[in-house]
């Protein structure tokens, strides 16, 4: 499991080391943005046993990430300079891939959002429509 968490955060710090493209998204897109934020929240707010848990969570992804930005440094610094614009459309298309997946995901919350939009814009507008009467 270390060798895991050790490439999610490798691929982390490649997405962090690229202008415009988030590690954060790399962790929803790979399914682990959830127990990474519950990690962060555990370490701050758990038990001594979800601390402790967390806390190795976060080593093991930190060292992941770690590695990562170095190797970035070096060598996607000569990559941009020698391919510019190959390598940012490789990222561009990258981005466009994630876009239907990220929808996919969250249909559910969308769709749980438009609701309660429209509930709360009813029950205001009929609360006006009273406090006018």
């Amino acid at each position: 499991m270390y060798l895991v968490q050790f490439i999610r955060g490798f691929c982390m710090a490649l997405a962090d080391s690229v202008p415009g493209v988030s590690g954060g998204t790399v962790a929803f897109l790979l399914g682990f943005y959830d127990q990474f934020i519950d990690s962060i929240d555990d370490l701050i707010t758990g038990s001594r046993e979800k601390k402790k848990a967390a806390l190795f969570f976060l080593i093991k992804l930190g060292t992941g990430w770690v590695c990562g930005m170095i190797l970035a440094i070096l060598i996607l610094a000569s990559v941009f300079d020698a391919h510019i614009y190959a390598i940012s459309s490789l990222f561009i298309g990258f981005i466009i891939f994630a876009i239907p997946i990220i929808f996919r995901e969250e249909k559910n919350c969308l769709a749980a959002k438009k609701i309660c939009h429209s509930v709360c814009a009813d029950w205001r507008c009929n609360r006006d429509r009273d406090y006018l009467l």
